[in-house]
């Protein structure tokens, strides 16, 4: 058999900074990969919010995989000992099965144990090389490499804001009802709607979502856990306080919505694994998706087979009519790599997704506007906190985001998506949010709560648009002509701007809020009625 020689692009691997070599991984060893393949045909560019979204049967129909291909990758990758254990026509995908020493026969390479500060993992360098006959076929290939890939946007340094009684009659935190009244969120309960979380660690407690529901005076909304791959829905590792917080900021401003919690490993193919399952979940349909993890662009977390398959799913959401509000990070424009630059958080920089920032409310009953989130030194490492934002490295800036003059602080950079688009309040301490985890409660924030407090407030429009109609791709729309009224754009129209602050983490540079859209707080925070009546006005 010859040994394959295709060199697959974007998959150059290099190790993580400060790991070391265990020794070669167990070639008896079994394990999982999952394979991207080509489309049918290219999805076209998006630059607009799709009139009429696509159906799940139509995108696999039109831009899915063909049954041929996927039977070309099963057979030719057998004669190496690989199984394919499941396959999807909509997603792309073929997941295989077989021991270390065939993964390493069909693509090539060497595994190796490492051993890392964060977490030992197995890994590879190098490039990733298939057989000639897949050369045009298979365009990602993820799973032999399972280092730790998203990080949690938050990262409570705990001791240092003691847990609360349950029955604490002088709270330290405000319950998301309280948010929806400083935001001016439409009326509703999210009946008829499903939000879809995205989670890698941690898990589900219904005993912790009871106690806060009782706090927070709403009705216990339906969880729906699932496994992508195989991960708990249940564990206590430390990142369920991550989890329950995103499903506590949702059911206590959408009680009646369901909330579909999708679980997977916290690697880039546990990433395509969470997405692929809601952009397929035909059955609990979601209308939103929040994401509260991600990593910095431009460091050895990502291959660039990893960004772009990534970025392909979420073009599939605007397609499908889903928005997806990703948080844009909780350090700062350093994103807390050291290199002194200014870094952008993926998936947050994605140009299809609505990227979310966060803000601190300095005066909570009154009319004063938020100022961006900055804390102590605005790293998360030194018990601070700050909005991410900042410009990409890797995404050129959309065609929507064109009248948009701010440029990179870093030397020689690109002309890069900007972000975030929009901000809410993300402060732990000045205005925190109410978490019940591990059986206490607790203040809390970042953008993590950020995220899906604008998750909800996009389900609660949703409920409220005529025809069945979803507000779905809402970025580019943030960046257009208003039309009636006195605000340029939806966003301003729609936003209460942030002129104050900034988020400078980094020796390069930061950027700072100002009249109109910034890199900081993006078009601002939510004035939730006018933003219903500038989309309604904009779908009519």
């Amino acid at each position: 058999m010859n040994v394959p020689n295709r060199k697959l692009p974007g998959s150059l691997r290099r190790a993580m900074p400060g790991s070391r070599v265990l020794g070669q991984a167990n070639a008896r060893g079994v394990i999982e990969v999952t394979l991207k393949l080509r489309r049918k045909q290219s999805l076209p560019e998006l630059e607009a919010r799709p009139a009429v979204p696509l159906t799940r049967d139509e995108l696999a129909a039109r831009y899915g995989a063909s049954q041929d291909d996927i039977d070309e990758v099963t057979q030719i990758m057998s004669q190496y000992g690989l199984k394919t254990v499941g396959s999807s026509l909509g997603a792309r995908t073929v997941r295989l099965s077989g021991p270390i020493s065939a993964m390493e026969s069909a693509f090539n390479v060497k595994l190796f144990n490492y051993a890392h500060a964060d977490g030992n993992y197995r890994g590879r360098v190098g490039y990733l090389f298939i057989p000639d006959a897949l050369k045009d076929i298979v365009q990602g290939v993820f799973g032999l490499d399972n280092r730790r890939t998203v990080k949690r946007r938050r990262q409570p340094v705990r001791g240092t804001v003691a847990p609360q009684a349950l029955s604490s009659s002088q709270p330290s935190w405000y319950v998301p009802a309280q948010f929806g009244t400083r935001y001016d969120f439409p009326q509703g309960d999210g009946r008829g709607q499903a939000v879809g979380l995205l989670e890698f660690g941690g898990g589900y407690f219904a005993g912790d979502l009871s106690k806060f529901c009782e706090k927070a005076g709403v009705t216990m909304p339906t969880v729906t856990p699932v496994s992508t791959d195989g991960t708990s829905t249940e564990s206590k590792d430390g990142a369920e306080g991550e989890v329950m917080l995103d499903i506590e900021v949702i059911g206590g401003l959408c009680p009646q919505s369901g909330i579909v919690v999708y679980f997977s490993a916290w690697t880039d193919a546990g990433m395509i694994a969470g997405l692929d399952a809601a952009m397929q979940d035909k059955t609990n349909n979601p209308g939103v998706l929040s994401i509260s993890w991600g990593a910095p662009e431009g460091t050895d977390i990502w291959t660039d087979q990893a960004m772009s398959q990534i970025n392909e799913t979420l073009k599939e959401a605007a397609y499908l009519g889903m928005t997806v509000c990703v948080a844009a990070g909780d350090d700062g424009s350093s994103d807390a790599l050291t290199d002194g630059h200014a870094h952008a958080d993926f998936p947050s920089s994605s140009p299809y997704v609505l990227s979310v920032g966060g803000t601190t409310i300095v005066d909570f009953t009154g009319a004063a506007a938020d100022v961006v989130w900055m804390e102590g030194d605005g790293l998360r490492a030194d018990q601070g906190g700050s909005s991410g934002g900042g410009v990409s490295d890797v995404f050129q800036r959309p065609d929507w985001q064109s009248t948009i003059t701010i440029t990179s602080v870093n030397p020689g950079a690109i002309n890069g998506r900007c972000i975030p688009d929009v901000a809410a309040n993300a402060d732990w301490n000045a205005s925190p949010y109410l978490l019940v985890v591990d059986g206490h409660a607790e203040a809390n924030g970042g953008t993590s709560a950020a995220s899906p407090l604008w998750a909800a407030l996009i389900a609660l429009i949703n409920s409220q648009l005529t025809g069945g109609k979803r507000v779905g791709y809402l970025t580019p729309m943030l960046y257009q002509t208003a039309g009636a009224g006195s605000a340029p754009t939806l966003g301003a129209a729609g936003c209460t701007d942030v002129t104050s602050g900034n988020n400078n983490t980094a020796s390069a540079g930061g950027y700072s809020a100002g009249v109109g859209y910034d890199a900081a707080s993006g078009w601002g925070t939510p004035q939730g009625k006018n933003l219903l009546a500038a989309i309604q006005a904009a779908l009519a």
